[in-house]
């Protein structure tokens, strides 16, 4: 895909994104994102705090966010874009009954902090194609979407095997593996993240938006040792 020149992204309210999809046409496709955009929430900081027992789940995130394996990649992988899938993947593998917990949770989720504005808008649109795309996982963004009233014809999202490659390669070159480069640059882009600018370079109608409810809650931000590791850092630092 050619580049396109470079377009000046700025915030939109939440009214211009709304209006942007009630008035797509067959032809455009309506990309949305899935984190903090279509559910209100962050789905892997979510899947992370179901983790059980909790006390082996905060320790496991605790030594990999202390030996930060994903370093240790190859160059073409290194970096903190690739962290989540290490934080992701080495508990499901020692705790995989997470995977059976987490259902019961994201038809919580689903049903708390679907975003119901942008649920309606797209309900409201019945010839759009819809496509859901997040650097988040299809195995965990899955069951949650199973549960939400919106009709959707596609998610783009990362495989739990390959999850490294894939959020190494970021959000634009996995949507140009699936879809047609017509079928992106004619499309509408609805999403709170700037990681996204340069899928939001390339489509017709770019929606940068922050909704209000949206909230990203630290994984285990209620669990006992949290807090205490929290107030040590705190102490050490000298932090008010």
């Amino acid at each position: 895909m050619e580049k396109n020149q470079t377009k000046n992204i700025e915030l939109v309210d939440r009214d211009a994104a709304i209006s942007s999809i009630n008035n797509a046409t067959e032809q455009t496709s309506i990309i949305l994102d899935f984190d903090e955009t279509l559910l209100l929430r962050n789905s892997t900081a979510e899947y992370l705090d179901s983790l059980r027992p909790r006390l082996f789940g905060f320790i496991l995130i605790f030594i990999l966010k202390v030996f930060r394996p994903w370093v240790w990649l190859p160059k073409s992988y290194r970096g903190d874009q690739v962290r989540d899938w290490f934080l992701v993947f080495v508990p499901t593998i020692l705790l995989p009954w997470t995977i059976l917990l987490w259902q019961k949770k994201a038809k919580q989720l689903a049903e708390d902090y679907g975003n119901s504005q942008l649920i309606t808008a797209v309900n409201t649109n019945s010839d759009s194609p819809i496509i859901i795309a997040s650097l988040g996982f299809n195995f965990i963004i899955n069951p949650i979407l199973q549960h939400l009233p919106l009709r959707h014809d596609r998610l783009i999202g990362c495989r739990f095997w390959q999850g490294a490659s894939d959020r190494a390669k970021g959000k634009l070159l996995m949507m140009q593996e699936l879809l047609s480069e017509s079928e992106i640059r004619s499309a509408i882009l609805v999403t709170d993240s700037q990681d996204d600018l340069p899928l939001l370079q390339v489509v017709a109608q770019p929606c940068l938006v922050v909704w209000s409810l949206a909230k990203y809650i630290d994984p285990f931000s209620d669990f006992w040792l949290f807090s205490l590791i929290k107030k040590m850092k705190k102490l050490i630092t000298n932090q008010p």
